[in-house]
């Protein structure tokens, strides 16, 4: 089975539906998970900074953002780790990657050997190949 590590702007496009066809992308890939096709790879991290876009950003207030994460982490087919190779994290920021949100999702797909990563970043998609990581798009 297929293990894809998921990004915090897949789970923010499938919520916000801020790009039409991002959302429709994350929600083929989410059912993906839910019909048992594909493991879905959701870091703790990616949970809260989902969150804290969606309260900063889109000020969703708490009382009407509870409920949607604990629908979220209900979802079948998503597999929450807290695991964090934070040696490796720390090996690829801030070069190559200037985020550290992005340099741990690397460091967990490679350490885990997981099968993808599924991101809408484009430079991050293009940076994955570069260290032998696959992009799920």
């Amino acid at each position: 089975m297929q293990r894809v590590v998921i990004d915090a702007n897949v789970l923010l496009s499938f919520i916000t539906g801020r790009i039409e066809k991002q959302r429709d992308t994350a929600k083929a890939l989410l059912l993906r998970a839910a019909n048992g096709e594909l493991a879905a790879i959701v870091p703790q991290f990616v949970v809260f900074e989902t969150v804290y876009v969606l309260q900063s950003a889109y000020r969703i207030l708490d009382n009407e953002l509870a409920p949607m994460i604990r629908d979220l982490i209900a979802l079948p087919g998503l597999l929450f780790i807290d695991a964090c190779p934070w040696k490796r994290v720390m090996d690829l920021w801030p070069s190559p990657f200037p985020s550290i949100a992005d340099a741990a999702i690397v460091a967990i797909a490679a350490t885990n050997r997981y099968d993808a990563v599924a991101t809408f970043d484009q430079k991050l998609s293009k940076r994955l190949r570069d260290l032998n990581v696959a992009a799920y798009w």
